[in-house]
């Protein structure tokens, strides 16, 4: 299945045209873009959600990585810095409930415990949607760590990820922890 979505994403970016292919060169079942990380969540308050899913293992450079260390390296931009990145679009759903996940390490310098400060998202803050509700970090409210190893896998562990109540303030919460392991196939 995530072939087939890597494919006709590909195919709509115009990155891969399945006509001019040479079929017997690979199959779909050949077809690897790098390693996958396998991603827990066990959420508990306003939204529960227990279960996990596939995704590939990205890099912030329009990329995929090639094995679980480089994963675990994360991706070094044209400033210098280095951003990790948390694989979130997934294979199907989780729990029943469709989940994406945005979450990266800022200013990441390898394996270790990064804080609040240091997680952000693009264009946003970190969350995570389940179906059509956001749950974010929010400045005084959230807490908020992650833990990542050599092995491109890690731990998010949260309190308050909340929803936006009216007048802008945190609303409903979940707690609980995203785990992710990688691994080569």
């Amino acid at each position: 299945m995530l072939t087939t979505i890597v494919l006709a994403t590909l195919t709509a970016c115009g990155s891969f045209d399945p006509a001019t292919s040479d079929s017997s060169a690979s199959s779909a079942d050949d077809f690897s873009l790098g390693p996958q990380v396998t991603v827990t969540f066990d959420l508990t308050g306003a939204e529960g959600l227990k279960g996990k899913q596939t995704a590939l293992a990205p890099m912030l450079d329009g990329s995929f990585a090639k094995s679980c260390a480089d994963y675990a390296k994360g991706t070094k931009k044209d400033d210098g810095k280095t951003l990790y990145a948390i694989g979130g679009l997934y294979d199907g759903p989780v729990d029943g409930k469709k989940v994406t996940l945005e979450l990266w390490i800022d200013d990441y310098a390898g394996p270790g415990t990064y804080p609040k400060d240091q997680l952000v998202a693009p264009g946003s803050r970190p969350s995570i949607a389940i179906d059509n509700t956001i749950f974010g970090t929010w400045p005084e409210s959230t807490s908020s760590k992650v833990t990542t190893d050599a092995k491109g896998g890690g731990t998010w562990t949260f309190k308050k990820l909340a929803t936006t109540a009216p007048g802008g303030l945190p609303g409903e919460a979940v707690d609980g922890t995203v785990k992710w392991t990688c691994r080569e196939d």
